[in-house]
């Protein structure tokens, strides 16, 4: 069973390859129903693994339910079997749980289970769930800034912008850390490469006072226009002479690995 599993994935994998090579009226049916036949064997096999306890097939086959692949969208289904694969500590699994308590897909709504799961998938290294966990902890009743920094950090470290950000402005700020603009833009600038908006103009702010940077209003400059923050640039614009400007624009272009901001 594990190789025809492997066979039909690499067949899976490599069938798009053959787009615009053959033509699928050659064989009296068409490219998307060749796939669908194709994702539906897929699930037979990953379903039937996962009735012999394959954990990793648990969570396919809860994520197959849930989006509809290789079988009609079932979110009770797909409750099912982020269940099973969540009872063998399955990150994956207890993040998707925990958001379907919240909103109660497939399941009732609970917002205790929710809760328990979405800690479950931290603890357990998620880095989607430490995110969330930590901005839980960001305000309202249950505001806990260490536990936030502490969920935030840990989200950070894997790369998630959102929380790249939020540990920079808990650095900028001094929220359950003392005050530190230079570790705010290590982080700032962790996200702002990933395109996060926010940090971007974090990143601006920092160079134009220069707190925790080297005081260069002309990378502040650069970061107000890959944040698109017109305000900003504005005001910044009169400050510059032609010569900066010159010098800002080429080095926006000369930094094309930089993400556009996205919208945050």
């Amino acid at each position: 069973m594990r190789v025809l599993s492997t066979v039909l994935c690499s067949a899976f994998l490599l069938a798009p390859l053959t787009i615009g090579t053959l033509q699928a009226g050659d064989y009296g049916y068409d490219e998307v129903e060749r796939q669908q036949e194709l994702l539906g064997v897929w699930y037979e096999v990953r379903e039937a693994n996962a009735e012999r306890g394959d954990t990793q097939a648990m969570f396919d086959a809860g994520m197959a339910n849930y989006v509809g692949r290789g079988t009609p969208v079932d979110h009770a289904a797909a409750a099912h079997w982020f269940q099973r694969a969540a009872g063998d500590d399955e990150p994956r699994s207890h993040y998707y749980l925990g958001y379907m308590y919240a909103v109660g897909e497939g399941v009732a709504v609970d917002p205790e289970r929710s809760l328990e799961h979405y800690t479950r998938a931290a603890e357990l290294g998620h880095a989607e769930a430490q995110y969330w966990i930590g901005s839980r902890f960001t305000g309202g009743a249950q505001r806990d800034d260490t536990a936030a920094l502490q969920w935030l950090t840990r989200a950070a470290e894997q790369g998630v912008p959102e929380a790249q950000y939020s540990t920079g402005y808990f650095h900028e700020h001094g929220r359950a850390t003392p005050r530190d603009a230079a570790r705010a833009a290590e982080w700032y600038s962790k996200a702002a490469q990933q395109g996060h908006r926010s940090a971007q103009i974090g990143m601006g702010r920092l160079h134009q006072s220069g707190r925790g940077v080297p005081r260069d209003r002309v990378q502040a400059y650069v970061w107000f226009s890959r944040a698109g923050d017109e305000e900003r640039i504005r005001s910044l614009q009169a400050q510059l002479t032609r010569r900066d400007l010159n010098t800002a624009e080429t080095r926006l272009r000369e930094e094309p690995g930089l993400r556009a901001a996205a919208a945050r």
